[in-house]
């Protein structure tokens, strides 16, 4: 794929800032990653770099699937990204921190119910995370 990818030079259709799934197929790096969503960080020619509430993968394109939301959306989900990267960084967060990140890193919808809402922001103030939405 890779030989016949070179020979047509198919430009990578994505762009930074965009809101893709992770897609493991057959990349074992992605395993246990199904269905994780992400923010585009970086565009290569073949590949991207995608943050997730766990870490950064660098994958090829054909590992993601494109969420065709609109700006507005995918602010609120890269805001989102950053609010669940810091929960994530916290060292002595508690096991159930951990269901609530997986939980929110697979919800691929640009918003939040109001439970999940109040509780992500109960679990900030737990581990003294301010978030403040930008204006």
């Amino acid at each position: 794929m890779d030989r016949i990818r070179e020979r047509t030079k198919v430009p990578n259709p994505h762009h930074v800032g965009e809101i893709c799934i992770l897609l493991p197929k057959d990349n074992l790096d992605l395993r246990g990653k199904a269905g994780y969503w992400g923010v585009v960080h970086h565009v290569g020619e073949y590949s991207c770099t995608v943050q997730t509430w766990d870490g950064d993968y660098t994958v090829k394109i054909e590992y993601l699937k494109l969420l065709e939301l609109l700006d507005e959306d995918c602010q609120f989900m890269q805001q989102l990204c950053v609010r669940l990267r810091q929960l994530h960084q916290v060292a002595s967060r508690d096991s159930s921190v951990d269901w609530l990140l997986q939980g929110l890193g697979k919800q691929a919808k640009p918003y939040l119910s109001p439970l999940q809402s109040k509780l992500l922001a109960a679990v900030e103030r737990e581990y003294n995370l301010v978030w403040r939405q930008p204006k």
